[in-house]
């Protein structure tokens, strides 16, 4: 069973680190980014000879009579950064309430870091359009044999915990797996990327998402301290992402849970604690609207001529659906008021429609992506029906 916080080496989020594929818990990315098999890297940027100073951000200019400690060098990131660096010193110690004595030497020690920026920026459109690459490829990179028998063997161990945690947090077993399965292979393939080099670096080479990447630096440091371990040895994903589940150091502090202890004792151990990872992700799912007992996705049955490009975008009432002849296979139950989602996707089978209910959109709060989150429910599927033969 789980090992107190407490008993573990203060290091011991060095050796938690994250899948480079997977951003959930995250949102990351732009929102229903195109799924694809790999990501290829640009070549690495060619630094400036000499310093390139970057304009104020008003977001980060220190406040009128400021006191803050920044006057110092950053020598571990590229000249033309020195400055922004100046100003996230000042804005995590006026802004964020941290004190100098801790940001400045956590500063001082973090590393810009190439590989992250070069992963995490945005490839350049192509001129001839892409060929869509379809969800079922997707899906069936996650439902391989190996990973499937993988889940079968983490029911097994842990199907006592599962039951406990569906049934306090209202989230099935399966659908938690399906977060672990694709997020971190149950913990089986790791990344090593610094949590704080990360966040700064993209917070630094990323203007577009400097606002959000400046706020996990924070959490970062937050987190750190509440661990009481160094802020360097926070490791993970690419993105910041810790953990078997892959949570942003504000998702760890918002949603982290230790499972069946009282508030106020030891931070949760999302790294080497399934007890605390599979709490911590049940409850983030509650946090973002996830309605216990609801199914997640059903194909569509009914009339094929039906139009269904009107319900192909947003969310509609399920009783508009069913007026027009969408049904899906397995009835819900419930009410004709609920919003509901209607996607096609392709299967082996061809285009295909699934109504997608809220939880679908749950799922969504995990990772933006459909493709992403329709795989979580195949996944699910794919182990009941192993579990129950």
């Amino acid at each position: 069973m789980r090992k107190k916080w407490a008993s573990l080496p203060k290091t011991i989020l060095a050796t938690c680190i994250a899948a480079a594929s997977s951003a959930c818990a995250t949102n990351v990315g732009p929102v229903n980014p195109p799924a694809v098999p790999a990501v290829t890297a640009p070549a690495p940027p060619q630094m400036p000879a000499a310093p390139v100073t970057e304009q104020p951000s008003a977001a980060l200019t220190p406040k009128a009579g400021s006191t803050c400690v920044s006057n110092v060098a950053f020598q571990h990131f590229p000249l033309r950064y020195q400055q922004r660096m100046q100003e996230i010193a000042c804005h995590l110690q006026e802004r964020d309430g941290l004190p100098a004595g801790y940001v400045i030497p956590a500063l001082q020690n973090a590393r810009f870091n190439v590989r992250a920026v070069e992963m995490m920026t945005p490839t350049t459109p192509s001129a001839a359009p892409a060929t869509p690459y379809p969800w079922w490829r997707y899906r069936d990179r996650f439902l391989q044999r190996n990973r499937l028998d993988r889940g079968v063997q983490f029911w097994r161990d842990h199907a006592a915990l599962l039951q406990a945690v569906s049934q306090k947090y209202g989230v099935p077993g399966p659908i938690l797996m399906g977060i672990l399965n694709i997020e971190t292979g149950f913990g089986t393939f790791l990344g090593n990327f610094s949590v704080l080099n990360s966040n700064l670096s993209l917070a630094l080479a990323l203007p577009g998402r400097r606002r959000f990447f400046l706020h996990q630096t924070a959490e970062t440091l937050k987190l750190a301290q509440r661990l009481g371990v160094p802020p360097g040895t926070l490791q993970g994903s690419q993105a910041g992402a810790m953990g078997m589940s892959q949570f942003l150091a504000s998702s760890y502090l918002r949603y982290g849970v230790t499972w069946n202890d009282p508030p106020g004792g030891p931070m949760p151990n999302l790294c080497h604690s399934p007890a605390d990872v599979l709490a911590s992700t049940a409850n983030f799912f509650r946090g973002h609207g996830w309605r216990p007992g609801q199914p997640v996705l059903s194909r569509v049955s009914g009339n094929r001529r039906t139009n269904v490009a009107p319900f192909l975008q947003g969310r509609h009432p399920l009783a508009q659906l069913r007026a027009v002849g969408i049904h899906p296979e397995a009835p819900s139950g419930l009410p004709g008021s609920t919003p509901v989602g209607l996607l096609r996707l392709q299967t082996e089978h061809g285009p295909t429609l699934f109504i997608a209910y809220p939880n679908f959109y749950a799922i969504m709060g995990y990772n933006p992506n459909t493709y992403y989150s329709a795989t979580v429910w195949a996944y699910a599927e794919a182990i009941r029906r192993i579990i129950n033969g």
